[in-house]
């Protein structure tokens, strides 16, 4: 199979940084790859360097639905990915900087992985990144040891329903992931996490514990690496019940399980199949059978706190 891979860029109001990502692409020691960018409506200079970039790249940067709508980060990321049709894909953030090995390297573990499993077998490569401050300065040389993520055991099914730990913009999946992806529906919390719970009920998802590149952390993130604090900790626990708190986000996880059920609940192993339902319809029992339904499924998190909080606001 060829080496082509797609590489999407979702980009809004991000002129300050996004010409150093841009390089750092370039920089890259595999080639080829193009380049897909969607301008999600910005405000700034985001548009202007995106078209000065691919006037003098024509034929590796490709404007993506240049007029369309605001859609946000998961919105824009799920546009470029029906219009990619190589053979591997890679989500690019505008504010990072990749490390020049990047693609080289995730494209032989992914090659290996395929070589080892059946045709068209559905996988997911990520990778560990670098936490860097906006001058990239090094913060933490582990993203996944400084958020206390396992992305070893994290990434069993009844795991990734709770929580997370495939970082979009260091991953790289293979055109049979992709396929099962599109279209990422409207329930997905985000783009990233639809990926890796499809990978893992249809397919495979393998780590590589290196960092792949600098993980830039400024005021603007739409997500980022967590900090604490007591400001911070004292406003989320205040928030803790509401709509917009853990409560609300632990909603959004089921009815993102609930979806992942309606589309491949056939398909899915009985054992895992009857997991995902047990999380879906978690509302539906008391709260003492929910909290009971947690440990029996080993539905849980990395973190003795982010269990606390799972059990607080089931």
């Amino acid at each position: 199979m060829e080496n082509r891979v797609d590489i999407l860029l979702a980009a809004y109001n991000g002129a300050r940084f996004l010409a150093e990502q841009i390089e750092s692409l370039f920089a890259q020691t595999h080639h080829p790859f193009r380049l897909l960018v969607r301008d999600d409506g910005s405000s700034d200079g985001t548009p202007a360097l995106l078209a000065e970039h691919a006037a003098q790249r024509p034929d590796a940067i490709v404007l993506v639905d240049p007029a369309g709508p605001h859609l946000g980060a998961s919105g824009s990321f799920a546009r470029l990915l029906e219009y990619s049709d190589a053979p591997y894909v890679m989500f690019c953030d505008q504010d990072d900087v990749w490390l020049p090995g990047k693609i080289a390297l995730l494209l032989d573990h992914m090659r290996a992985f395929e070589a080892q499993l059946p045709s068209q077998t559905p996988i997911l490569v990520h990778s560990d990144l670098t936490v860097v401050d906006e001058s990239l300065h090094v913060r933490q040389r582990s993203f996944w040891r400084s958020q206390r993520l396992d992305p070893c055991g994290g990434v069993a099914l009844n795991r990734l329903l709770v929580e997370n730990v495939v970082a979009g913009c260091a991953a790289m999946l293979n055109r049979p992931l992709a396929r099962q992806c599109v279209p990422i529906p409207p329930s997905a919390v985000m783009h990233d996490w639809w990926i890796a719970l499809v990978a893992a009920a249809l397919g495979r998802i393998e780590h590589i514990p290196e960092a792949t590149m600098l993980y830039r952390q400024h005021a603007a993130n739409r997500v980022g690496a967590k900090r604490g604090g007591a400001v911070r900790m004292a406003g989320r626990a205040l928030a803790f019940f509401g709509p917009q708190g853990y409560r609300g986000h632990l909603r959004q996880t089921q009815r993102q399980a609930q979806t992942l059920l309606e589309r491949w609940g056939p398909s899915l192993r009985p054992a895992d199949r009857a997991t995902v339902e047990i999380y879906a319809t978690l509302d539906s029992r008391g709260p003492l059978r929910r909290r009971w339904l947690l440990w029996r499924y080993g539905f849980r998190t990395a973190s003795w706190l982010g269990n606390a909080k799972l059990y607080a606001g089931i």
